[in-house]
């Protein structure tokens, strides 16, 4: 009969993954430039996912889970507190016996926030952790807080993360797993940055630059970029030429832009689509009348006088019972327009 595994823990056990953690995130500045100490490794080893979370009060926190045995995890928090030296604390719990182990110390220096944290023991945890789930990290992250702009997340999975389009620029995102990744504004674009030429050209090149790093088979991420993409060029239209747009079709003139039909709305398939086969002079004729458009004419209300009373016909004579005569017109025309 297999023997049963003990995943009890002691006091002694959690204190231990605090310490080992509080260790990692203290030297974590020289290790990535170093040979891995075999108690670095075992850490970065036993670590099963790294999250970033903020909650409802808008605390940020990173939490760690870590795996000493392989069938039981052990959930550390880890938070940065503002001051002069910024500083974190880790902090785990045994629910058992509510014993809390908890450890501060000093941020590294060229750390300042929880967010550059994050990103630093995540991408050691990638780089030279042995557990072959650690390319999943990243899943279902929220990345509003972050300055994604020329990250490489090649190989990533990133199913059900957020990513917001302001932020979408330089990334490489090849490999990259985007099947039911969430793309979103920040917040609705004012009509002033629609009138800023800088803010729009960095946004076009940066999501374009973007765009080409996602693989073909990716619809559903190829036709939202894409469709912003296009919104920014047509607020820039008028000081682009047709040459100028000639590398943006050529792209969305690749066949996997007419399979995206399922992944998106009707209205940005139609628009990609027009994009692609735009001429030079269907692009002047746009031109032409996004700098003149047409005024919308509505054709005035006429107040239509009243008709001549001896023009109205309220209809024939009818016989009542009595054998009199009468004609509509005297009882219906108060009330027959």
């Amino acid at each position: 009969m297999r023997a049963t595994r003990n995943t009890t823990y002691t006091n002694a056990d959690y204190s231990k993954v605090v310490a080992q953690l509080v260790s990692l995130i203290t030297n974590i500045e020289t290790i990535s430039s170093t040979q891995l100490t075999q108690q670095t490794q075992s850490i970065l080893n036993q670590i099963n996912n790294i999250r970033y979370e903020k909650n409802k009060s808008a605390e940020c926190r990173i939490i760690v889970i870590a795996n000493p045995k392989p069938d039981k995890a052990i959930i550390t928090k880890i938070s940065v507190e503002e001051g002069i030296p910024i500083t974190f604390s880790v902090q785990t719990m045994f629910s058992d016996t509510n014993f809390i182990a908890e450890q501060r110390a000093d941020l590294p220096t060229n750390i300042k926030d929880i967010q550059s944290l994050y990103q630093k023991m995540t991408k050691l945890y990638i780089e030279h952790s042995e557990n072959k789930n650690r390319m999943k990290v990243f899943a279902g992250t929220n990345f509003i807080d972050f300055n994604m702009t020329g990250q490489n997340l090649s190989g990533f999975v990133l199913t059900l993360s957020r990513f917001y389009f302001e932020d979408l620029l330089n990334i490489n995102f090849t490999d990259a797993n985007l099947g039911d990744t969430i793309f979103l504004h920040k917040e609705h674009p004012t009509p002033k940055l629609y009138k800023d030429g800088q803010y729009l050209d960095k946004q076009i090149e940066g999501l374009f630059s973007t765009l080409l790093t996602i693989n073909d088979n990716l619809l559903r991420a190829k036709a939202e970029i894409a469709s912003t993409i296009i919104k920014f060029l047509e607020a820039r239209i008028t000081n682009l030429s047709y040459n100028d747009i000639l590398k943006y079709q050529q792209e969305f003139q690749k066949q996997c832009y007419k399979q995206v039909k399922a992944f998106t709305t009707l209205s940005r398939y139609n628009k990609i689509q027009t994009w692609a086969e735009m001429s030079e002079y269907q692009f002047e004729v746009f031109q032409y009348e996004t700098l003149n458009p047409k005024k919308m004419s509505h054709t005035p209300y006429l107040k239509r006088p009243l008709p001549n009373e001896k023009d109205i016909n309220y209809g024939v004579e009818i016989e009542i019972p009595s054998g009199k005569r009468i004609r509509l017109s005297n009882h219906y025309q108060n009330i027959i327009p």
